[in-house]
């Protein structure tokens, strides 16, 4: 993949990324109500899920600084690895509403 190519392909899959931020506010906002149950605050499940929720904006930052970081050092494979970070909490939640659809 030429840099040229390499570049157009980061700024606008981190677009995409920086666009799901919106998202991801509904979602963290409506995550505090799996705290509704008395027992959920000592349950580890509830905790775990809510934690994977509210880590997206770390792992969008990691993705971004990383990524760019790479790009810089002309290892252009790991920064795509390293850009897929964000994917990890993307792809579960588009395959949540896509399932709900139907």
């Amino acid at each position: 993949m030429t840099r040229q190519k390499m570049l157009w392909s980061f700024i606008l899959s981190q677009i995409v990324y920086v666009l799901f931020i919106a998202v991801w506010l509904f979602i963290a906002g409506f995550s505090v109500m799996m705290f509704d149950d008395p027992s959920a605050m000592s349950d580890t499940k509830t905790w775990l899920i809510f934690s994977y929720i509210v880590a997206y904006p770390l792992g969008l930052l990691a993705a971004l600084i990383g990524g760019w970081v790479l790009f810089a050092r002309t290892r252009y494979k790991a920064a795509l690895i390293w850009n897929a970070i964000p994917l990890i909490w993307i792809v579960p939640m588009l395959g949540f509403l896509v399932y709900s659809q139907f």
